[in-house]
Protein backbone atom coordinates (compact mmCIF):
# COMPACT_ATOMS: atom_id res chain seq x y z
CA UNK A 1 0.00 0.00 0.00
CA UNK A 2 1.22 3.61 -0.88
CA UNK A 3 1.88 5.94 1.51
CA UNK A 4 -1.54 7.88 -0.01
CA UNK A 5 -3.38 5.05 -0.01
CA UNK A 6 -1.82 4.59 4.19
CA UNK A 7 -2.94 8.20 4.67
CA UNK A 8 -6.33 8.46 2.82
CA UNK A 9 -7.42 5.39 5.26
CA UNK A 10 -6.39 7.04 8.20
CA UNK A 11 -8.06 10.12 6.85
CA UNK A 12 -10.95 8.85 6.18
CA UNK A 13 -11.19 6.67 9.88
CA UNK A 14 -10.13 10.42 11.76
CA UNK A 15 -13.29 11.96 9.99
CA UNK A 16 -15.56 8.62 10.62
CA UNK A 17 -14.44 8.51 14.47
CA UNK A 18 -14.65 12.93 15.23
CA UNK A 19 -17.36 13.84 17.01
CA UNK A 20 -18.65 15.90 14.50
CA UNK A 21 -19.58 12.77 12.28
CA UNK A 22 -20.92 10.34 14.73
CA UNK A 23 -23.23 13.58 16.22
CA UNK A 24 -24.68 13.52 12.34
CA UNK A 25 -25.14 10.10 12.57
CA UNK A 26 -26.70 10.15 15.52
CA UNK A 27 -29.40 12.65 14.43
CA UNK A 28 -29.45 10.73 11.41
CA UNK A 29 -30.67 7.52 13.00
CA UNK A 30 -33.14 9.88 14.89
CA UNK A 31 -34.61 11.94 11.85
CA UNK A 32 -34.84 8.22 10.28
CA UNK A 33 -37.55 6.66 12.58
CA UNK A 34 -39.88 9.81 10.88
CA UNK A 35 -40.43 9.03 7.34
CA UNK A 36 -42.65 11.90 6.73
CA UNK A 37 -40.00 14.35 8.65
CA UNK A 38 -37.21 12.65 6.78
CA UNK A 39 -38.65 12.86 3.10
CA UNK A 40 -39.42 16.49 4.32
CA UNK A 41 -36.16 17.18 5.15
CA UNK A 42 -34.16 15.52 1.64
CA UNK A 43 -36.83 17.68 -0.30
CA UNK A 44 -35.45 20.70 1.93
CA UNK A 45 -31.51 19.46 1.68
CA UNK A 46 -32.07 18.87 -2.20
CA UNK A 47 -33.89 22.34 -3.14
CA UNK A 48 -31.60 24.06 -0.92
CA UNK A 49 -28.38 22.13 -2.51
CA UNK A 50 -30.17 22.88 -6.20
CA UNK A 51 -29.97 26.42 -5.18
CA UNK A 52 -26.63 26.91 -4.12
CA UNK A 53 -24.78 24.75 -7.06
CA UNK A 54 -27.32 26.07 -9.84
CA UNK A 55 -26.77 28.84 -12.84
CA UNK A 56 -30.50 28.54 -13.08
CA UNK A 57 -31.03 30.47 -9.81
CA UNK A 58 -30.75 34.18 -10.47
CA UNK A 59 -31.27 34.92 -6.82
CA UNK A 60 -30.08 32.67 -4.15
CA UNK A 61 -30.24 34.67 -1.15
CA UNK A 62 -34.33 35.18 -2.13
CA UNK A 63 -34.60 31.51 -3.46
CA UNK A 64 -32.95 30.35 0.08
CA UNK A 65 -35.06 32.50 2.03
CA UNK A 66 -38.06 31.25 0.02
CA UNK A 67 -37.12 27.72 1.01
CA UNK A 68 -36.65 28.36 4.49
CA UNK A 69 -40.25 30.16 5.04
CA UNK A 70 -41.99 26.62 3.13
CA UNK A 71 -40.21 24.33 5.24
CA UNK A 72 -40.69 26.37 8.37
CA UNK A 73 -42.70 23.93 10.08
CA UNK A 74 -40.45 21.13 9.63
CA UNK A 75 -37.54 23.06 11.15
CA UNK A 76 -39.17 23.73 13.91
CA UNK A 77 -38.45 20.12 14.88
CA UNK A 78 -35.76 20.57 17.70
CA UNK A 79 -33.73 17.58 16.26
CA UNK A 80 -34.43 18.56 12.57
CA UNK A 81 -32.50 21.80 12.93
CA UNK A 82 -29.55 20.09 15.16
CA UNK A 83 -29.32 16.97 12.23
CA UNK A 84 -29.05 20.19 9.41
CA UNK A 85 -26.55 22.24 11.89
CA UNK A 86 -24.93 18.63 12.14
CA UNK A 87 -24.41 18.04 8.35
CA UNK A 88 -23.22 21.38 7.67
CA UNK A 89 -20.23 20.61 10.17
CA UNK A 90 -19.43 17.49 8.59
CA UNK A 91 -19.64 19.07 5.23
CA UNK A 92 -17.96 21.89 6.00
CA UNK A 93 -15.11 19.72 7.63
CA UNK A 94 -14.65 17.74 4.33
CA UNK A 95 -14.38 21.12 2.28
CA UNK A 96 -12.18 22.03 4.20
CA UNK A 97 -10.44 19.07 3.57
CA UNK A 98 -10.39 19.38 0.13
CA UNK A 99 -9.92 22.97 -0.13
CA UNK A 100 -6.49 22.07 2.00
CA UNK A 101 -5.43 19.51 -0.48
CA UNK A 102 -6.52 21.61 -3.68
CA UNK A 103 -4.42 24.69 -2.22
CA UNK A 104 -1.72 22.79 -1.63
CA UNK A 105 -0.93 21.56 -5.19
CA UNK A 106 0.11 23.15 -8.26
CA UNK A 107 -3.09 21.66 -10.53
CA UNK A 108 -4.21 24.12 -13.29
CA UNK A 109 -8.05 24.11 -13.55
CA UNK A 110 -8.23 27.87 -15.36
CA UNK A 111 -9.42 25.91 -18.99
CA UNK A 112 -12.75 25.14 -16.58
CA UNK A 113 -13.34 29.03 -16.48
CA UNK A 114 -12.76 29.31 -20.41
CA UNK A 115 -16.00 30.58 -22.46
CA UNK A 116 -17.08 28.28 -25.42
Amino acid sequence: MSQIDTLTEELKKTIIESDEYKEFLRLSEIIDKYPDIKRAVDDYRRENFFFQYSDDVDDVMSATQDLAKRYEDVKKQPFVEQYLRAEMCVCRMIQGICMNIVGAVDFNVDFLYDEF
